[in-house]
This record gives structure tokens, sequence and C-alpha cells, in this order.
């Protein structure tokens, strides 16, 4: 079961490093053979968590057949409608099965309980019509959901990508109500469960009497080439606001994603998902991280052609299927970053914050016995006595996942021969007894 304490998660005692997967439409595209498989997978490559909308995500590949949470009516142009006051228990008793086999492999589920969509006035509900939930249909939907599965200790997203401010494209007040009463019946039900909100992309802003009420806060730097600095700078401004609970970041870029606002069609690679992790996990955020992969999230199966992928789905770049997703070089590399933090940082960090320079993308903190700097690109760097008297100074390659001299000189650490970004590892002078 997990707790909080301070900063971090912790599970039978021990710090709980979140490094999720995003597999939205798990429940509604997975068969129980392939969600074995991708359980072990990822299992293996150290993932710790897997991020899943319990409902059907509205930009992801059409749902197996029946797997619908409610009694459903399609329409020909692909839209689809629900009767909020039917629940399809069959549809829920395979989401059980599916729970059951993340509790074999000692996996925490995050689940999320309502998706923007289902709300009014949301971002999305300028595109997404005819299905959001009736008011009074959200606690019995919620109350259902908490007590079948809060056997299995999830974490519960109460929200999934909305925002909480007011703009052109939403408004504040539905989705403060709508969701204000699926955190309160949750909590009903499950009072010492672990809650928090997913919010939408480079946002930070939640209300107050909700954000009293989180176990930890949840933030996505998100997809947008030009918020990717948001990775630290939103860890940074919690912090500065006087929030002392554990932050993550949930929602890195996905690999593959096109680059959303970019001049040109690009995708997101390995080195650009590393870039964001280590910068939010060094400025604060390290209470873990969420990865994702262009094709996984939405379910692409390219052997069920029927699957096809909605309209919504805003990308000329098309996505992988999700088999060969789960192959990608960065799903690899945020193991060997939770590894990393766990090896040498196993008690937490602290920002460095004089170190942290949003221009060239440095981000730096330290314990008690190192001090840590990530430099997105090779460079000869200027340590401003963070190496004066350390036992010893170590840069990894991040690309190649492996160690390389380290030569200081005059305070300056000398650029090494690495192609893409590099952390230094400064070790404390020992103190004698």
């Amino acid at each position: 079961m997990l707790t909080v304490n301070g900063k971090y998660l912790y599970k039978d005692g021990q710090r709980f490093f979140y490094l999720a997967d995003t597999c939205w439409s798990a429940f509604t595209n997975l068969t129980l053979p392939d969600w074995k498989f991708y359980l072990d997978t990822r299992k293996a490559q150290g993932y710790t968590a897997i991020q899943i909308n319990l409902l059907r995500q509205y930009d992801s590949s059409c749902p197996i057949k029946g797997r619908e949470p409610f009694a459903v009516v399609e329409h020909d142009d692909g839209s689809y409608e629900y009767d909020f006051s039917k629940i399809n228990t069959s549809y829920f008793d395979n989401v059980e099965k599916m729970l059951e086999q993340m509790k074999e492999r000692d996996m925490v589920p995050s689940l999320v309980l309502l998706w923007g969509n289902f709300v009014p006035d949301t971002w999305m509900s300028h595109f997404v019509k005819n299905n959001t939930i009736p008011f009074e249909q959200i606690k019995p939907y919620v109350q259902y959901i908490v007590n079948r599965f809060k056997k299995f200790n999830p974490i519960w997203f109460i929200s999934g990508d909305v925002g909480f401010v007011d703009n052109e494209n939403q408004k504040s007040g539905p989705a403060i109500k709508y969701y204000r009463e699926v955190l309160e019946s949750a909590k009903e039900v499950d009072p010492e469960g672990i809650y928090t909100f997913h919010i939408n992309g480079e946002s930070y802003e939640l209300p107050d009497e909700l954000k009293k009420q989180i176990s930890f806060f949840s933030y996505q730097s998100g997809h947008a080439q030009t918020g990717q600095n948001t990775a630290f700078t939103i860890p940074q401004k919690l912090r500065e606001s006087g929030y002392e609970g554990p932050i993550v970041d949930a929602e890195i870029c996905y690999e593959g994603l096109q680059k959303v606002h970019s001049q040109y069609p690009e995708r997101y690679s390995a080195f650009e998902v590393r870039k964001a992790a280590w910068r939010a996990v060094l400025a604060g955020a390290d209470m873990g991280v969420g990865y994702g992969a262009l094709g996984l999230w939405p379910l692409k199966d390219n052997s069920r052609p029927e699957s096809k992928l909605a309209k919504l789905l805003p990308f000329k770049l098309m996505p992988y299927d999700w088999r060969q997703c789960l192959q990608f070089r960065g799903a690899n590399d945020m193991g060997f970053l939770k590894n990393i933090v766990l090896k040498y940082a196993p008690n937490g960090l602290r920002p460095i914050e004089k170190v942290i320079d949003e221009k060239s993308g440095i981000v730096a903190a330290e314990n008690d016995n190192y001090k840590f700097i990530y430099s997105p690109m090779a460079q000869d760097l200027e340590l401003n006595g963070l190496a004066n008297h350390a036992q010893s100074v170590k840069i990894i390659d991040l690309k190649n996942r492996t160690f390389v001299e380290a030569k200081i000189k005059e305070d300056t650490l000398v650029m090494p021969f690495v192609l893409e970004d590099m952390l230094v590892i400064i070790e404390a002078e020992k103190k004698n007894g």
C-alpha cells in the first residue's frame, strides 16, 4: 500500500519511485494475453506503475467490440453516446482481471476516473460532442468504481487533461464543480486513498480547495515544442508558491509524437524524452516521471485493421504499432534514470537554484553525498566551486548509458566526448569520523 511522507511516496516502508508508462486505452483495447505481454515487458524495463483511463479514450483507436463501460449508441460518423445510468458490468469484470495481472507483478495502477471530454466547457468540449456525463450520475459511477477497485490500492487521478483557469477554450466553473463531486464521491468510500489531478499541458494552476486535498502534485510538461522548459519551471514555481508535497511530471513529451507547434513535422526522440525527464527530476519533481509513446497510448494495432484511429488524432505523423513502441529507446532510458536516482539519491534531492539556467537547459540538484548536473549537450562546464574538495567526479553519457572520463581544469569540466546529453555526478568529500 502506498503512503505519502514529505516529498515522496513509500510502499511497504521503502521509497517508491513512480516510473509510469502511459497506456490510456488498455482497458478498452487490449486482450488479456497482450496485456500480460505488455506488463512483462514494462516490468523488465523497470516500470512501477501504469497510467490508464478507466473509460474510453476519446482520441484513441476504436475499442475491441463490446468493450464499452456503459450502454452505448454509436453513430455513422464515428461519434457515440453513453447512457451513464447503465453500467456495463462485463466491461469492469475485465478491468478487474487486468488489474489482478498488475497486482501479480507488483505494479501500481494509476486510474483516471473522469477524462475531460466527459465534462462540459473543457477545451475538449469544442470538438467532442454530446457525451458529457450528467452531474447526477457522477456519484453513482465514481463510487461503483472506487468501491470495486480500491482493493488494488491504485492511485486515483480525479481528472484527465483538464485546465482549471478561464480562457477562450475553457471555463473553470464547470470543471471545478464536476471534479469536486468526483473527489468527494471517491473519498467517501476510500478516505485513505492516494489522489491527484491530471491537468492540461504546461499548467500548474489548481484551485486551493482541490490542491489541499491531493496526495501529490501531478503536472505535464506535455507536447508543445515551445513549452518543453516547463518540465523544470513548473516544479520551481510550485515550490516558490509554498507547495511542499511530492511532485511528478506525469506526462513528458511522448516519444515518437509529432512536435506540437513545430515549424516542420518531426517526432520527439529519446534524447528529448531524457531531457524533459532529467530536468524535471533535478528541478524538484523527483517523486518520479511518466513516460509515453505515440502508438501505445492510443493503442494502434496493425493486427486489428478494424481498430482505426479516431478522427480526432490531430497529427500528420502517424503512430507506430503499440508492440513497436515497447522497443523505443527512451523507455529503457527512463528505467536507467530510476536506477541512477535510487542508487545515488535514495533519500531525495534538493534543487541547486543558482545552477538552473533556463537558456542553456542546465539543471542541478544535490543531497548530502552528491551533486548532480544535467546538461543537454556536451560542453565545457563551469562548476562554480561545486567540485571543490570533491572525492570524485563522474560523467554519464546518457545516450549510451556509460561512464566517461571527467577532466577538470581551473574549476571547469572539460568537454567530454559525448554526442548528446550528459549527467555529471560529483561525490562530496568524506568527513573524518
